[in-house]
């Protein structure tokens, strides 16, 4: 299976009119076939607090920053669970898949152009 995933619900919804994909699904547009496109929003993770490291760096002071863990740690926002649940669904499922994430405003253009 392909699978495409947007930054969003509305790139989604042109990219699979794009693929000529209709079919509507909990979380994802799909062909009846053997390609999907889904979509996150915002962010559907978000980095673990400092305390949730060390109950200590609840209150932050001088001596603690800066605060830099071997791993960062990170949880599922609970406003993107079920999101989250079903990309990762859609993932363990897939054969290929293709990131077609909004680029141009993380792009910073090369000095002179």
């Amino acid at each position: 299976m392909d699978l495409y995933i947007c930054e969003k619900p509305s790139q989604a919804k042109d990219l699979a009119q794009v693929l000529r994909i209709s079919k509507r699904a909990e979380g994802y547009l799909h062909d009846g076939g053997d390609r999907m496109v889904t979509w996150a929003f915002g962010h559907l993770l978000e980095l673990d607090m400092p305390d949730a490291y060390d109950p200590a760096l609840k209150s932050w002071n001088m001596e603690t920053l800066p605060i830099a863990p071997d791993q960062w740690r990170y949880h599922v926002k609970k406003s993107g669970a079920k999101q989250f649940k079903v990309i990762k669904e859609l993932l363990g499922k897939a054969n290929q898949v293709f990131i077609a994430t909004d680029h141009d405003r993380e792009e910073k253009p090369l000095p002179g152009r």
